[in-house]
């Protein structure tokens, strides 16, 4: 095999993992996780260091390859994800594609020592690729033991690392929600050197931006503390919106009935919906519902009034509460099981 030939091969293949990267974790993705959620817009403030942006010269948008694409009309520059990480980290083109492919789960695999990058594959290539992807929690599926998971989890901790000083409580916080999830989906808790792992990486990678004054042990003590508190983890919060929406698109007579109250209010019969749909997006598992988020399921209705709400479905046999959270507006999750069949409620 000619040397020619094995460039070709390589950079065929770095080119689809960087068109797979960009279906996994999209740049307005991307963006959220770097906590530039507000400027994933097609008109927003320039997000850079050095630019100070009145006049919204910032946008994202769709290119005609089907990925997305970002423009500061200011002259900031413009370009892809990877350009996007080169601008907002500081980084080579061949670090930030090696930090993209990390942060979008594939192991790490060196690019060519060129500074070029492959440009992306024509959206005919990859049929349905204009498709907005699935939201990235990609890292948080089920993966295998070994190696795999290992990776996962730097991933993981690649996609969390502080990018700023004063972020490490919020980005400590997104991990171990991201790392229940993994938990979650592997059907185990992670070991003692998994976690360990998973933190050290974390720590390695936010170095430079966390306080001097706190050695490894405290940040430690803080993971493991945080660990204990997670009562939804990643991708959960996802549940949740899309069985409001489910809920709010049900017409009266599509709403679960409640055993032995036959003029129960339409407030009660929305909560109970909302809770069908979370047991039904749950995959007939225990969820995790706030009264805060039960509210939303009946406009006007205060968190107090959920939450009494949910008392007397539990009374009635609708839910059973496995686990009492907290009453107050922001406080922790209640964990539910749901009792009545699909059968009962008319919803095949």
């Amino acid at each position: 095999m000619s040397g020619r030939h094995f460039d070709s091969t390589e950079q065929a293949e770095l080119r689809a993992k960087i068109d797979e990267a960009k279906r996994r974790l999209p740049l307005p993705e991307l963006m959220a996780n770097q906590g530039l959620r507000e400027n994933a817009k097609k008109s927003a403030h320039c997000p850079f260091p050095g630019h100070e942006d009145k006049h919204k010269s910032f946008s994202i948008f769709k290119g005609n390859d089907g990925f997305w694409h970002w423009k500061c009309h200011a002259g900031c520059g413009e370009g892809d994800e990877i350009a996007f990480l080169v601008k907002h980290f500081g980084i080579s083109r061949r670090e930030a594609i090696k930090r993209y492919l990390d942060m979008a789960g594939f192991p790490a695999r060196v690019p060519p020592k060129s500074h070029e990058y492959p440009k992306p594959r024509e959206s005919r290539e990859f049929p349905g690729s204009h498709e907005s992807p699935k939201s990235p929690e990609y890292a948080v599926s089920p993966v295998s033991k070994g190696q795999r998971l290992e990776k996962a989890l730097k991933a993981l901790a690649a996609r969390n690392a502080c990018t700023e000083s004063d972020s490490a409580r919020k980005r400590l916080w997104k991990f171990v929600r991201d790392l229940k999830a993994v938990e979650k989906g592997i059907g185990r808790k992670l070991t003692n050197s998994e976690l360990m792992l998973a933190f050290n990486e974390w720590h390695r990678l936010s170095q430079q931006f966390l306080d001097p004054a706190k050695p490894h042990s405290d940040y430690f003590a803080a993971f493991l503390a945080q660990l204990g508190k997670v009562r939804v983890p990643t991708g959960e919060s996802d549940t949740i919106n899309k069985a409001l929406e489910n809920v709010s698109m049900l017409a009266s007579s599509e709403r679960p009935a409640i055993p032995d109250y036959t003029n129960a209010p339409e407030s009660s019969r929305r909560v109970a919906a909302l809770h069908r749909e979370m047991w039904r997006l749950t995959g007939g598992n225990t969820y995790f519902l706030s009264c805060r988020d039960a509210a939303k399921a009946v406009p006007g209705l205060s968190h107090q009034a959920a939450c009494d709400i949910n008392r007397a479905l539990e009374r009635l046999g609708v839910i059973m509460i496995v686990r009492v959270g907290d009453l107050r507006p922001n406080g922790k999750a209640s964990q539910f099981r749901y009792l009545l069949s699909q059968s009962e409620n008319g919803r095949g």
